[in-house]
């Protein structure tokens, strides 16, 4: 099967496996306790310490596995850098770590690579991807696939929410309870119905898109435990649209990023219900004041009080650690929408290709 998307019009490839993400997403529910024992059952006796790899849209899905695992377990959790190990030659010891090496597709050469050595080294390697069959997969201890099938269109999106819900599920194996911040079980439940619904609604979307398509830059706003989803909203719409969209910690974003903001700099705010969110809506107000328009995802506390803002809600039954699905999907939404009201085809962005062969 070729790798190479071939659709009726633009945007069709990606637009069909974002309507997937429902279904994929309940096949992940419906595993959930098979696949905390599998990792339980893998677990080295002696945890001494938890590192990530990864790139691109996995990168971001690694920061909202750092924040869970740090909560879930409470050993600090660290992102390492691919190069120490490709390039400087240097192998930290992995003796007794839980290394989660996360790649969509499972072929990309450095995260197998470095997953490889640290393996070699003792440490338990957990591969977060789509494919149980890839290189990434044959490297590790233990694979949690999402199992979707072959994404074709460039930008990645189911494979991404699939590994979100994975990684939360990993660190509920991993340690204590985290249900006080996915929601429990019934958060859970609801989590395909919570994306379909998401998916579904697209109020104010091209109210939303009218915001964004005339301005060449924008900052994509969260913090805790929904900070993924402005990494993943920024990196979706600059890879789809060719826009510059940043994301920052709304916290990160106060300190000094904040003066870019202006009438030609949109903000695009993303939050949950939970202790971050009033920092988040506070930041956002603060843009505001300087002139940005500004774009809330989420929780209606995001935009209530900021005059002009255009609010695109979701439904408010998950936790914050899951809730970041949903922000997700609209973010995704909104990268192929802007994308399309600008002429462009979001399944095929010019330069890109779907595995990026980083060493």
């Amino acid at each position: 099967m070729s790798d190479q998307v071939v659709s009726p019009r633009p945007g069709a490839q990606v637009q069909l496996e974002m309507a997937e993400q429902p279904e994929v997403l309940a096949r992940i529910v419906g595993r959930r306790t098979e696949l905390h024992e599998l990792v339980r059952s893998r677990l080295p006796s002696r945890l001494r310490g938890i590192s990530l790899i990864a790139r691109g849209s996995s990168d971001n899905v690694a920061v909202h596995a750092r924040y869970l695992l740090e909560l879930a377990t409470g050993l600090p959790v660290s992102l390492i850098a691919p190069s120490i190990i490709t390039r400087y030659h240097h192998t930290p010891d992995s003796r007794d770590h839980l290394v989660v090496a996360l790649s969509q597709s499972g072929k990309t050469p450095e995260i197998v690579d470095v997953a490889r050595r640290l393996a070699d080294g003792g440490g338990m390697v957990v591969a977060v991807t789509n494919d149980d069959d890839s290189p990434l997969a044959a490297a590790a201890t233990v694979t949690l696939a999402v199992g979707t099938g072959r994404e074709l269109a460039v930008p990645a999106t189911k494979t991404v929410t699939g590994q979100l819900a994975l990684v939360t599920l990993l660190a509920e194996a991993v340690g204590s309870s985290i249900a006080e911040y996915t929601g429990g079980e019934s958060a859970w439940a609801a989590l395909p119905d919570a994306a379909a619904q998401t998916l579904a609604d697209e109020r104010l979307l091209a109210e939303a898109v009218a915001v964004l398509q005339p301005r060449g830059t924008a900052i994509h706003l969260a913090r805790g435990l929904t900070y993924c989803a402005a990494l993943e909203g920024a990196l979706k719409s600059k890879e789809t649209s060719r826009r510059v969209h940043e994301g920052f910690s709304s916290a990160d974003f106060l300190h000094g990023p904040l003066t870019v903001a202006s009438d030609e700099v949109a903000v695009v705010a993303y939050g949950a219900r939970g202790p971050v969110l009033a920092d988040v809506a506070e930041t956002a107000r603060a843009a505001a004041e300087l002139g940005s328009p500004v774009i809330g995802v989420g929780a209606p506390e995001v935009w209530n009080g900021v005059p002009g803002a255009i609010g695109l809600a979701v439904p408010q039954t998950l936790g914050e650690a899951l809730a970041v699905i949903p922000l997700v999907i609209r973010g995704q939404q909104l990268a192929i929408a802007t994308t399309l009201a600008l002429g462009l085809d979001p399944d095929r962005p010019a330069g890109l290709n779907k595995v990026t062969a980083t060493h």
